[in-house]
């Protein structure tokens, strides 16, 4: 930001900060003006309490917040128009905040606009400035954090901290437990406790947090890259222009994305004293090394927690990479399940902004449920169950913005027909009007007209997928309807066996199995299964009998080519998880080129269950197989499974590789008693992979524990393919997919194995 634009966001957090009235609005109806502010420390905002003697208000934290959204863009700030409870025209005071995976909303509403405006301004610019920090990883300039966590732990409010407060402070946020001289050697160093009074001020206590986020395992590594590395301390040890090139180019083999313009980069090799000279410009802090040159370890580790240095290939996980000019039936989709769901089957909500939640998350498939309305109007809800309606007129108007927003590719909506003919019109009206050119109302020109069109063919299109309904006449004996006001370009048909379908179907025509019918036929007809996803679109859904919203392994439906394995979002189980890695690959923009051995079945006759084929047939459509060896060294600021819980980790890793059965293999750690901070392991692993176009690598980091379950503390998973070489920093993932300040930090190397 220029100067202007600095001083214009301060004043504006500034404002924030001093706070003003706003009027909460809930669901039923009720209002209460309160006096909203920003925390000082910008994390959280919060409202001054009512009088009311138990009275607690809520915090509202910066990290949580999913979207804030202008005027009365809501289902709650819909019904309340609707009811005449809020005024339709005061629009430009409105605004809400989705938080915690859009789970929660909070409704709000200023006395002007300038204020409303004010408040979207701020908000906007917090969220965004919190996700780049999230990025940074704890660094030890990491200043705000730091001294937030002497804020929490400064129970007497003296702006200083004792030995107790510190040592609380260790076990229950960085849930560190240190041996008493250890802690008493770090608490009582010149650099610390300077005054030797038994308390650390701000600036102490920081020195204090940077003796004890000293990353020795990084010091250990950069003194095998530097002259003279052994002779050098943490505080003197340095790494020049050529040393730093020569870590990059023998150890790393690291690649750059160089960009020509916003979207368009090519891949390049570090291979110049320039290109590293530019890594120290930018990773190094301190200015007076920076001017000589040299990279110190702080700069050496920032280097290696960026996103562009993490285990993850930049270009895979940050754009499209992939031919988007292919048959859409050559992609695995991003698909959901009963997307209007927030928990399980049987009771809650439909809900529009579970179906923002997916979309943001990469969602390209979209399930509706759609039944008659008691008013004329088609409402979408889980029959013959307790979950509360919502009309389809609703749904449609609030996903409409976020539609492409992570995604410029086709979004289709799998819509399960139980309406009548008459509300089958009302759906088509409302759907033009809402989605207007959006909405694919006829077939795209394409070159073949026995292949689907591609994925780059329907940028920004909306696709319906549903039943066809048979031409009939309304009760009201009013001119006959033609299903084609509905206009259906993936018509839903049964499945076949694979000589029927070729006879009796075309490319516009999908078929769904349940589970457990798709696990049947992978063992029955596997080949013919295969053949079929070469040319339609097929789906997989969870059995019914998943009530709680479980889902199924989507791994065996992926292995035989299947294109939308539709999941549950609304559970953040394992199969979810492989979901979100599988669909990080191609910039998570919801589509995967499939291998070329399941595009070209007949050349290539390959059959998941039977990978000794491979041998038999023309190798040049197989991937080479790979051997990976994985050293876990160490892991950073793991979290207590729960806030509420006393209990510090004792983690271990589990690695795990996920893809045809050949390729399915668990390893694991051994674990690390009572530190979550920075345990350390120096522990490797091998896992020879046949198929590693097909493959999953997945990192679990658990809590060990002697008496009950381990518990589930974080993970990452990414494709085989999309990996870099080299010692990586591995971004752990929380519930939900939520990015965490946790890291595993590993050396990878990939061989290839003909």
């Amino acid at each position: 930001m220029n100067s202007n634009q600095t001083e214009h966001i301060n004043r504006i957090i500034t404002e924030l900060k001093t706070g003003s009235f706003l009027t909460k609005q809930k669901r039923n109806g009720e209002q209460y003006l309160r006096h909203f502010y920003l925390e000082e420390n910008e994390e959280f905002l919060s409202y001054h309490q009512s009088e009311k003697f138990f009275s607690q208000a809520h915090r509202y934290y910066i990290k949580d917040i999913d979207e804030v959204r202008i005027g009365f863009h809501t289902l709650i700030f819909d019904g309340l128009v609707k009811q005449q409870i809020v005024d339709s025209h005061k629009e430009n005071l409105a605004f809400s905040i989705f938080y915690n995976n859009y789970r929660d909303e909070l409704h709000l509403m200023a006395n002007d606009a300038e204020t409303r405006n004010v408040w979207i301004s701020g908000l906007q610019y917090l969220i965004v400035r919190c996700a780049q920090n999230q990025q940074q990883h704890h660094t030890i300039r990491d200043t705000n954090w730091i001294l937030s966590q002497l804020r929490f732990a400064d129970k007497d409010k003296s702006s200083t901290m004792d030995r107790t407060e510190c040592q609380q402070l260790l076990v229950n946020s960085l849930n560190v437990q240190l041996a008493e001289d250890v802690f008493e050697n770090l608490f009582n160093v010149e650099a610390a406790n300077k005054n030797a009074d038994g308390h650390l001020t701000p600036d102490e206590f920081f020195d204090f947090f940077q003796n004890l986020t000293q990353r020795d395992d990084l010091f250990e590594l950069m003194q095998k890259f530097v002259e003279n590395g052994d002779e050098q301390s943490i505080d003197t040890i340095f790494m020049n222009v050529n040393e730093l090139l020569h870590f990059l180019q023998t150890v790393q083999k690291q690649k750059i994305m160089v960009y020509s313009s916003k979207d368009n980069f090519t891949i390049e090799s570090i291979a110049t004293r320039e290109q590293a000279l530019k890594l120290i410009e930018e990773y190094e802090l301190e200015v007076e090394l920076k001017e000589q040159k040299l990279l110190s370890l702080d700069g050496f580790r920032n280097l290696l927690l960026s996103d562009e240095f993490s285990i993850m290939k930049p270009w895979c996980s940050c754009h499209p990479y992939q031919d988007m000019t292919r048959p859409l039936s050559d992609y695995y989709i991003n698909a959901s399940h009963n997307t209007y769901l927030f928990n399980n089957q049987i009771y809650g909500d439909s809900n529009p902004e579970a179906y923002n939640r997916a979309l943001r998350a990469g969602c390209r498939v979209l399930e509706i449920d759609c039944y008659d309305g008691d008013d004329g109007q088609p409402i979408v809800t889980h029959g013959h169950t307790f979950v509360r309606s919502c009309s389809f007129e609703s749904i449609i108007r609030l996903i409409q913005p976020n539609l492409f927003k992570t995604s410029p590719y086709p979004v289709i909506l799998s819509i399960e027909n139980h309406c009548s003919i008459k509300q089958q019109k009302e759906m088509a009206r409302i759907l033009r009007e809402i989605l207007g050119n959006q909405l694919l109302t006829q077939s795209p020109y394409i070159k073949h007209s026995w292949l689907l069109p591609s994925p780059e063919d329907l940028k920004y299109k909306v696709l319906i997928r549903s039943t066809k309904q048979s031409t009939c006449e309304s009760l009201e004996n009013t001119d006959t309807i033609d299903p084609s006001d509905l206009f259906i370009y993936l018509e839903n048909v049964p499945y076949r066996e694979y000589n029927y379908s070729k006879d009796h179907y075309n490319c516009c025509q999908s078929s769904s199995l349940s589970e457990n019918q798709c696990e049947q036929i992978c063992q029955s007809d596997p080949m013919g299964l295969i053949k079929q996803t070469h040319t339609y679109l097929l789906r997989m859904y969870p059995n019914g009998l998943r009530q709680d919203s479980s889902n199924p392994n989507p791994i065996t439906a992926w292995n035989f080519g299947l294109q939308m394995v539709a999941l549950n979002y609304q559970s953040d189980d394992r199969s979810m998880q492989l979901c979100y890695g599988k669909f990080l690959d191609n910039g998570s923009c919801g589509y995967v080129l499939k291998p070329n051995y399941l595009l070209q079945i007949e050349k290539s006759k390959f059959n998941p269950l039977n990978y000794s084929i491979k041998s038999l047939n023309s190798k040049d459509i197989f991937d080479c197989p790979v051997r990976l060896t994985i050293t876990i060294i160490s892991g950073q600021f793991f979290d207590r499974t729960s806030e509420d819980s006393d209990d510090i980790p004792d983690p271990y890793v589990i690695i795990s590789t996920h893809g045809i059965p050949c390729d399915q293999q668990t390893q694991k750690t051994n674990f690390i008693e009572n530190n979550g901070f920075n345990p350390n392991w120096n522990e490797t692993f091998q896992f020879d992979i046949q198929f590693p176009q097909m493959c999953l690598l997945r990192f679990d980091v658990c809590d060990y524990d002697i008496y009950s379950h381990d518990d589930h503390l974080a993970y990452f998973c990414l494709p085989v393919l999309t990996i870099q070489p080299g010692y990586r920093h591995i971004h752990l993932r929380a519930k939900d997919h939520d990015k965490t300040y946790s890291t595993l930090f590993v050396h990878v190397t990939i061989d290839n194995r003909s």
